[in-house]
């Protein structure tokens, strides 16, 4: 059933959260430390500072922490309104927070200095995720549009890559490592800017005051979440799903060293990559979201590790070897996309009432923080260990085919709703009371 068959006025708000989601996913695509300035970051920490992929990843894993610590600003959110409102402030002092990192970072040319600035981006980012993400789980389960809201969001967000993808390697080509970081960061510093302006006017608030009773009962709410086997059961498979020891610098420095691939060229396969998945994100949309949660995670799984195993193709250099990287970019970015929209509607469903904004953005932790040690660990494994993709590749393949060992756990997480009476797939385990 559709919103507006339940209420037009709810349905009009729908529309409206939908540009807006695609609008703040689009701005986050730009202005992510992985976004506009990343290639020109890894360029100039490879061509300027001579560093190697294991200190690369660890010099940035400090971006992440703002990223793993998202349950604070969630908590904040849902329990102390900032001049009346719980999101609407908030977004505008986070992403004016974000705005003043990337003012600062230019003219930056000491590392140091740059990543400290690099860190204010990222705590006022990844604060504004976790408040956009709460109004989305919120709307998506009054309207039954959840999984609707996570493929527009992260359509935009891939359609925003393609073009940092293109336009970082272009970057790169024309300018030194240093100035390419700082024209890079005078673009990011538009899109937090961008997602004050149209927040502020869509997002639909009442003013309220700090209420001790509301906030015993998203306490009640969030504990109660906390005891649930469901919630504890997707954490487990989320875990599972991010620890897979990967190899994302390492695959930089193999396409530069070994492949011989151009920044140009690096930059080309980013956005091939981003275009897969913004197909992904329609796929989900229009296909998937119908289907049961076990049936798009057992398609994720089976992708996940095929896509996988098909940079084996790429471990040495060929006449084919730009071909293969093309195809293996767009196919496998659109099923990387379709996995993720598939977990990140998982979590949204087993987020308890009241507390959306502190639960959602503790299960994206857990997804940030076992990415981020996954990364570190394949980058260590890669310069003392391995010295080679191939076991890496192997390892990060096994780690994702494991995954189908979890679904049992999940069967009590329930479907959501999807947008129309066909939307939701066969029953499962789940659907039972």
């Amino acid at each position: 059933m559709t919103p507006s068959n339940k209420d037009p006025d709810l349905s009009r708000y729908a529309r409206r959260l939908i540009i807006l989601f695609g609008l703040v996913y689009f701005c986050q695509g730009i202005g992510q430390h992985v976004g506009l300035i990343s290639q020109p970051l890894q360029f100039f920490f490879k061509q300027a500072l001579g560093l190697n992929p294991a200190q690369v990843t660890e010099y940035l894993a400090i971006l992440t922490l703002p990223w793993t610590i998202k349950p604070l600003y969630g908590l904040v959110s849902d329990y102390i309104p900032l001049f009346g409102y719980r999101r609407k402030t908030w977004l505008l002092v986070t992403n004016a927070l974000a705005a003043s990192g990337f003012l600062w970072l230019f003219g930056l040319n000491e590392p140091t200095t740059i990543v400290t600035a690099l860190m204010l981006t990222a705590f006022g980012t990844a604060a504004s995720d976790v408040i956009i993400d709460a109004v989305m789980v919120e709307n998506g389960k009054k309207t039954g549009m959840t999984a609707n809201f996570q493929s527009v969001q992260w359509l935009w967000m891939n359609i925003a890559s393609v073009g940092t993808s293109l336009f970082g390697g272009y970057l790169c080509t024309v300018f030194e490592p240093g100035t390419a970081v700082h024209v890079a960061a005078m673009i990011a510093m538009c899109a937090p800017l961008a997602v004050m302006a149209a927040s502020w006017l869509i997002v639909r608030e009442e003013k309220t005051a700090v209420n001790l009773s509301e906030m015993k009962a998203t306490t009640k709410s969030l504990f109660a979440g906390f005891k649930s086997k469901t919630l504890w059961a997707v954490i487990a498979f989320l875990a599972f799903w991010n620890f897979s020891p990967s190899f994302g610098s390492p695959w930089y420095y193999h396409q530069t060293d070994t492949l011989l691939f151009s920044q140009a060229f690096i930059g080309i396969l980013g956005a091939v990559g981003s275009a897969g998945q913004v197909l992904g994100a329609i796929a989900y949309g229009k296909f998937f979201a119908k289907r049961s949660m076990k049936q798009q995670l057992i398609f994720s799984i089976t992708t996940g590790t095929i896509g996988t195993l098909a940079y084996l193709l790429l471990l040495t250099p060929t006449g084919y070897s730009q071909a293969i990287a093309i195809g293996i970019n767009l196919v496998f970015g659109a099923a990387a996309m379709i996995a993720t929209l598939a977990t990140l509607t998982l979590a949204a469903q087993a987020c308890p009432p009241k507390a959306e904004g502190f639960t959602f953005a503790a299960l994206m932790s857990v997804v940030n923080g076992f990415a981020q040690v996954s990364a570190i660990i394949g980058a260590r494994l890669y310069v003392d260990v391995f010295h080679s993709l191939l076991p890496l590749i192997l390892i990060s393949a096994a780690f994702t085919f494991a995954c189908i060992l979890l679904l049992p756990i999940l069967r009590s997480v329930p479907e959501g709703k999807g947008d129309d009476d066909n939307a939701q797939g066969p029953p499962t385990d789940g659907d039972k009371k």
